[in-house]
């Protein structure tokens, strides 16, 4: 039997909202569930009972901050049976206590996006592979799943059901323009939201083909002057396609949603060279994996590795400063010396506040 859906009225109100804030091409279908809001706070409806006020949340709430961790034991393996008890959290070198923390074996959501344009035998070796992990993972893990040429769209919300995310990643076809850089912040915007709401852990698996030529904007960076060949746009070919990068990483500090990202292709020309290398650094600062496939034989060990490692995480949830700073120092370290033994913590070690300081603020 199909275990019902907890989040589909959450999903598609956040969906369409990025939707319409970006010009998404594709808006998923709102479920039945999801047709009509619920009754309101006091409000009765024809044959039900009167739904209970909650009570409002403290004015003076602190912003809370999710952080993600993996525990390293060895080479390629993750310790998966960590405590809320082993770890302690300090931010700017001030102790964060814990005040929510979900162990790799909880409730999780994977959000799958799709960004497949170019290369049918890779796209459909992935796509099997894919589907083989995806398979595998606990019933309380929920795959979403999500495309993102042309505009970010909802091909299946999260679902315990394996049968239609396989249905849908089968279905999949070819073509449009990447879609990659576009989404990022969108998802990421979307995942945060959910994790807030849903407590759940959350984390993002962005599966590529195309290049930086292969956006519809244009990144290429050209010569200026032909006849010059001491012109330094020749010299400096990948300059736009760093400056984006770096923009682009940057507006993520503010997201700790753990972003992998497996690439079947590799190119060896600067500009994308240069833009792997950002895709690199995107993935490494989030806390999450990235694979740029040589060949068709290594698509299934840089799926597999993803899919592991999202298994193995952990998250914790502490209070921001009351004093913030434009960036917080994160540290994380032991504090059961009895789990400490051969383990290393990794953990994303700066962090952007969810609201900037005031002008007149000091850091």
């Amino acid at each position: 039997m199909r275990r019902p859906n907890p989040y589909p009225l959450l999903f598609c109100s956040l969906f369409a909202l990025l939707g319409q804030a970006s010009g998404a091409s594709g808006q998923a279908p709102a479920s039945p569930s999801a047709a009509a809001p619920p009754p309101s706070v006091g409000a009765t409806s024809a044959g039900s009972a009167r739904v209970p006020a909650r009570p409002n949340p403290p004015a003076a709430a602190r912003n809370q901050i999710r952080l993600p961790i993996w525990v390293e034991q060895e080479e390629d393996s993750l310790w998966k049976d960590g405590q809320a008890r082993d770890f302690q959290v300090f931010l700017n070198d001030k102790e964060a206590p814990i005040r929510s923390f979900h162990r790799p074996d909880g409730p999780s959501i994977l959000l799958v996006v799709l960004d497949t344009i170019a290369d049918l035998a890779r796209v459909e070796e992935a796509k099997t592979v894919l589907i083989e992990g995806l398979e595998k993972l606990p019933e309380n893990y929920w795959v979403g799943l999500l495309r993102a040429q042309n505009g970010l769209s909802v091909l299946q919300e999260p679902t315990a059901d394996r049968r239609v995310v396989a249905e849908k990643i089968r279905a999949i076809s070819l073509g449009g323009k990447a879609g990659l850089l576009d989404v990022l912040e969108m998802v990421s915007t979307m995942a945060t939201e959910v994790s807030k709401k849903a407590r759940v852990r959350i984390q993002a698996l962005y599966l590529t083909d195309g290049g930086i030529g292969d956006y519809r904007a244009d990144y290429l960076n050209p010569v200026v002057n032909a006849s010059d060949s001491g012109d330094l746009s020749r010299r400096f070919s990948d300059r736009a396609v760093r400056e984006r990068m770096d923009r682009q990483a940057e507006a993520l500090q503010r997201f700790t949603v753990p972003t992998s990202v497996v690439h079947l292709n590799y190119y060896s020309d600067p500009l994308n060279l240069a833009y792997m290398s950002g895709l690199e650094k995107i993935s490494g600062d989030s806390g999450g994996t990235s694979a740029f496939c040589r060949s068709q034989e290594e698509i299934r060990p840089a799926l597999q590795k993803a899919l592991e490692r999202y298994q193995a995480g952990y998250q914790v949830t502490v209070d921001e400063p009351a004093r913030l700073r434009q960036a917080l120092k994160v540290r994380i370290t032991w504090k059961n010396p009895d789990s400490a033994a051969g383990r290393r913590i990794l953990f994303p070690d700066t962090v952007v506040p969810a609201q900037p300081p005031r002008k007149n603020q000091k850091s």
